[in-house]
């Protein structure tokens, strides 16, 4: 047998394949063996590098199976609140920061502003607060979630959103008593403005995947699943691809819209047509991406629910209001169109936070199945915040994959403050079910949604398992709580079987191809309060070194 490339050794090798083990050895971008220092000491040539992992641990790459790579990029290089919790005041206070730190932009510049917390005020800034903001530029400041935005009067304008404008399928223009623009948008009405904006070129777009990329490998990611792509997202990936700067394996989810959804024949045929345009060698496009809801805290509230969210009363207390979040797919239309991705070998994935929203994407994938038999295709419902227990077990008798983000498994003014009054104990004590999911037989995946969250793998593992726990912090919903080795599960192997890769990595076995990440702790071993913190130090990707820490 040749020597091999590189020889990890002297730490816990979790495999996700069988034991754990000691020793790994790399050769042409291959696992070469697995098992004892013995093992693999005869594979150790001349040239071959030698890595001591000193106790530490070594696993399969992280594959985040739900996040938004160009977005991730584009934050990285554009204004942003970086997730600060500010109140009304203080947001206005940041925004002027910003505003100060570009003073020689034109009136016509757009500028957008990302990682809003929407949640951290109890009354929204509408587009009076952000006009009296020192600046004359269009002004678009986007939440966190991508859910909910607030434009000024200047961005508004040039986007030719008026009273007379109406909503655009799956999405919301708020309003006051006399009809006219807050400037707070939902879900798709923020792309309204978007469109104004400037376009990026594809190698605009690239530069920026690739600073996602950097960031993904600093992470220990080495396959990804894009979760809503559209034309300039895949244009991006597929321009890196060409130029061979891809660091990590990508697969992409095409969106589709309401509209799209209503003529099937259509539907397949444009994506037909962008998976010829797109796909590469080293791209994955074999998914279409439908957004059946919004998000459910309040005071977005666009998650829907089989019961209207609560309002208070007012002697204090809580009764049913009137709303129950918006349906962007009517059921026929969603039927129709899952069950024709389903027949010509598409995968589904879907985005669905509220019961209901859950409810009908089983309800379209049970109506595939009965016209189409079992496809095999692996459809997933990511997030799965607010489950009714009758679907529980549908998940499995239908071979639908949960993808879930368990770092949001805590109790925080999300959960406490923004959700638990809105919802009632009853469905509250179901926020994030993943101990009844896996239970049930379901198969679980998880997901980072970077950068509606910041990239922290360890986050999502940790949150897995201690439910928010952390600091002597009470966990939410213990009992909901799964086993770390799980939740290692969920972010390698079973992610890879999501997409499709399971026959080349998310194990580490002879044969498969080396996609590694060495922790700086050995998670299996220290108490689990820390394995939030753990940082990568190495992570290769087909046995090519991406990351080494300094």
């Amino acid at each position: 047998m040749s020597a091999a490339d590189i020889v990890l050794e002297g730490g816990r090798v979790v495999t996700m394949a069988g034991p754990d083990a000691e020793a790994v050895a790399v050769g042409g971008g291959r696992v070469a063996a697995v098992g004892s220092v013995a093992d693999v000491r005869p594979l150790i040539g001349p040239g071959t590098e030698v890595v001591d992992l000193g106790g530490r641990m070594l696993m399969p790459g992280i594959h985040d199976a739900h996040l938004h790579p160009l977005s991730g990029g584009v934050v990285l290089g554009r204004p942003t609140l970086d997730y600060l919790r500010l109140d009304k005041p203080a947001f206005l206070d940041a925004l002027r920061g910003l505003i100060a730190r570009e003073p020689d932009r034109a009136r016509d510049d757009w500028m957008a502003v990302d990682l809003w917390d929407a949640t951290a005020m109890p009354e929204q800034p509408t587009r009076a607060d952000l006009d009296a903001l020192p600046t004359e530029r269009p002004l678009l400041v986007v939440a966190l979630d991508g859910h909910i935005a607030v434009a000024n009067s200047r961005a508004l304008e040039l986007a030719g959103v008026a009273a007379g404008t109406a909503d655009p399928p799956g999405g919301v223009i708020l309003r006051d008593a006399a009809g006219e623009p807050t400037g707070i948008l939902h879900d798709t009405a923020i792309a309204l403005l978007e469109h104004e904006m400037p376009e990026h070129s594809a190698e605009q777009d690239a530069a920026s995947l690739r600073a996602a990329h950097e960031e993904l490998v600093r992470s220990g990611v080495t396959s990804y699943m894009d979760a809503s792509a559209f034309e300039p997202e895949l244009a991006a990936v597929a321009a890196l691809s060409d130029a061979g700067g891809l660091l990590v394996r990508p697969s992409a989810a095409v969106t589709i819209m309401p509209e799209q959804a209503e003529d099937p024949d259509a539907m397949l045929a444009r994506l037909d047509g962008l998976r010829e345009a797109y796909a590469r060698p080293d791209v994955t496009v074999r998914t279409a991406k439908f957004f059946l809801d919004g998000v459910i805290e309040h005071p977005t509230q666009t998650a829907a629910m089989l019961e209207p969210y609560l309002v208070q009363a007012a002697d204090g207390g809580w009764v049913p209001g009137e709303e129950a979040g918006p349906t962007y797919f009517p059921q026929p239309v969603l039927d129709r169109a899952v069950t024709a991705l389903d027949a010509a070998g598409w995968q589904v994935h879907v985005h669905a936070i509220g019961d209901r929203a859950t409810r009908s994407a089983l309800d379209a994938f049970a109506a595939a199945r009965e016209r189409n038999g079992a496809s095999g295709l692996r459809h997933t419902i990511a997030h799965v915040q607010v489950l009714h227990p009758d679907d529980t077990g549908r998940f499995a008798a239908l071979d639908v994959l949960a993808d879930l983000q368990l770092q949001w498994a805590q109790r925080d003014p999300y959960t406490l403050d923004h959700l638990r009054p809105y919802l009632g104990e009853e469905r509250w004590r179901r926020v994030y079910p993943a101990r009844s999911l896996e239970a049930a037989g379901a198969l679980l995946c998880g997901g980072s949604d970077w950068p509606v969250d910041p990239l922290v793998p360890f986050k999502q593992i940790s949150g897995a398992v201690l439910r928010g726990a952390v600091g002597g912090e009470e966990p939410l919903h213990p009992e909901e709580a799964i086993p770390l080795r799980s939740a290692l599960e969920m972010h390698t192997r079973n992610s890879a079987f999501q997409l499709h890769q399971e026959q080349l990595t998310g194990r580490i076995a002879p044969g498969l191809a080396a996609d590694l990440a060495v922790l700086d702790r050995d998670l299996l071993a220290v108490p689990a309060e820390e394995i939030a913190g753990t940082r990568v130090l190495l992570t290769t990707v087909g046995g090519t070194v991406v990351h080494r820490a300094a």
